[in-house]
């Protein structure tokens, strides 16, 4: 009864059913009192159309995917341009929806969420300069704050995982020369640590984070691809060796999940060419209790050609979604949805963002009412008019 009030105000009565409103709530005395009070408060005309929407707030949060920085298609301009993909209210209705930009344009920068956050780090602006710098997004507030420069080296086209509220930041490049080495940003005390450094140089290798350790995968040096595989533990802080992959790639994705690592794309010269040719990979995934690497039963990411890229593998409940410039040999494809618990590639239904290219990709839980909020506001909810 003390906190009647509150519980009170918390209670979405229009959602409440009839009866139970009926049969429930009004044989409280309390509830009873609070009904007759408000009996006494002018009602306002009830609001139609937009004004309607506009006072719709939804509850809950929904996982997003979020795509930060890359190029402009056409110009091949580094830009500042956030956005998300949600499938709110109607599964046929994913769209994307404009979020607030970044600082400065960045490309071959990392991406990844942590703690409610988005991280962003390094790359390369505008002028093509490598960057230290690096920004956090919040999507309470859809705003950006500035985050300690590395300390390491300026960097691109590196990798980045999270462990424990630990950023993890690995190779790459700065415009120079190839880096091996590895350092650390804690996200409570805003720090940043060296790591002991990567055993090889993998330029354009992949990165993940599976039961508390990091994996590096394939990338390659000099003209030569890799397909071998090490594995860094953060409390022994030692690399060590495990089975490689099946096959040596370059420009893949990768991510954990519960007991399993993930590869996908990436691509490599063809076996049976003299020529240049290159061709995109199968798919992979290693079990943490196999300890070895086995290709997916289904390969329809995409056709194996070279036209396809990867930018990102963000998991989702029990799906995980490959973000890229995906030749399906029909179309091309934005993003790709792979469910575990078949093993089936699925075409997902977002508007195509023709635009932008190369960008980066995360899983970001933002809140339905911000997500609302912002669509209203750009337009994507239309109301109806029923003719007379």
């Amino acid at each position: 009864q003390v906190h009647m009030k509150d519980v009170m105000s918390a209670v979405w009565v229009s959602g409440l059913d009839a009866a139970y409103l009926r049969e429930q709530m009004m044989s409280e005395p309390l509830v009873r009192e609070i009904v007759k009070e408000c009996s006494n408060i002018p009602l306002t005309p009830p609001q139609q159309g937009e004004a309607m929407l506009a006072s719709f707030k939804p509850r809950g949060y929904s996982e997003c995917i979020v795509t930060v920085g890359g190029e402009e298609r056409v110009s091949r301009k580094p830009t500042s341009v956030m956005r998300c993909m949600c499938p709110l209210y109607d599964p046929n209705r994913q769209l994307w929806i404009e979020l607030a930009p970044m600082s400065i344009p960045r490309i071959n920068h990392g991406v990844l969420s942590a703690e409610g956050f988005l991280f962003v780090l390094g790359g390369q602006d505008e002028n093509k300069g490598t960057l230290s710098s690096g920004e956090k997004y919040d999507p309470d507030t859809n705003s950006w704050s500035s985050l300690p420069p590395m300390h390491e080296a300026a960097r691109h086209n590196f990798g980045v995982v999270e462990i424990d509220g630990i950023l993890y930041i690995l190779g790459g490049e700065d415009g120079e020369r190839e880096l091996i080495s590895m350092e650390s940003y804690d996200i409570y005390s805003r720090t940043w640590t060296k790591q002991p450094d990567l055993t090889m140089v993998r330029k354009i290798g992949c990165y993940a984070a599976m039961k508390k350790k990091i994996y590096a995968m394939g990338g390659g040096s000099y003209g030569k691809l890799f397909e071998s595989v090490e594995c860094y533990d953060p409390r022994t802080q030692q690399w060590t060796a495990i089975c490689p992959l099946k096959e040596r790639r370059f420009g893949a994705v990768a991510c954990g999940v519960a007991s399993e690592l993930y590869v996908f794309g990436g691509v490599r010269s063809r076996d049976d060419s003299q020529a240049s040719e290159m061709v995109t990979c199968k798919s992979e995934f290693y079990h943490d209790e196999f300890k070895r690497w086995i290709y997916l039963n289904d390969q329809n990411l995409c056709i194996p050609t070279s036209s396809s890229f990867v930018y990102g593998a963000v998991p989702i409940g029990a799906s995980i979604y490959v973000i890229g410039d995906l030749d399906t040999g029909t179309n091309y494809d934005y993003v790709r949805e792979f469910k575990r618990s078949t093993g089936t590639w699925q075409r997902t239904k977002p508007l195509f963002p023709s635009d932008l290219r190369r960008t980066g990709c995360a899983a970001l839980r933002i809140a339905n009412c911000k997500l609302f909020r912002l669509q209203l506001q750009q337009g994507l909810f239309r109301i109806r008019v029923p003719s007379p």
